[in-house]
């Protein structure tokens, strides 16, 4: 099981970096996306890491929910950065489905949350 709840931090990394180097080639819809992907895997490898599970959900709002079982910094956290959490949440929907263009000061935004997120739970991230 450890080794299958390492996938989504290893995954989560991989989505990142690809989001940043989409940002930096101005391909902002897909990098959108990918923030997206890397802040759910994030949040799914704590839930499974330190609960046991994780639910079947795209909602960060869900998972950010969840976490909060573990610890109120998570609501915490969501409640700062609520707008943008939730944009960032739309853009599994709508860049993958609905014609979305995204500016640059939007993700950038988007990344900056990712990075922040990271900063702030670190130690939820790196522990064993």
């Amino acid at each position: 099981m450890k080794e299958e709840i390492e996938v989504f931090a290893e995954r989560a990394k991989k989505f990142e970096e690809i989001a940043k180097y989409l940002y930096r080639t101005k391909v902002f819809d897909l990098s959108a996306f990918n923030v997206e992907q890397a802040l759910q895997l994030y949040l799914k490898f704590i839930l499974a890491k330190d609960l046991g599970y994780f639910p079947k959900t795209h909602s960060l709002t869900k998972l950010f929910n969840d976490l909060s079982k573990l610890d109120k910094a998570f609501l915490e956290f969501y409640e700062e950065n609520e707008i943008i959490i939730k944009d960032i949440e739309d853009a599994y929907i709508l860049s993958r489905y609905l014609p979305r263009d995204y500016s640059e000061k939007e993700v950038e935004l988007m990344i900056n949350t990712l990075e922040k997120f990271k900063e702030r739970f670190k130690e939820w991230l790196s522990r064993d």
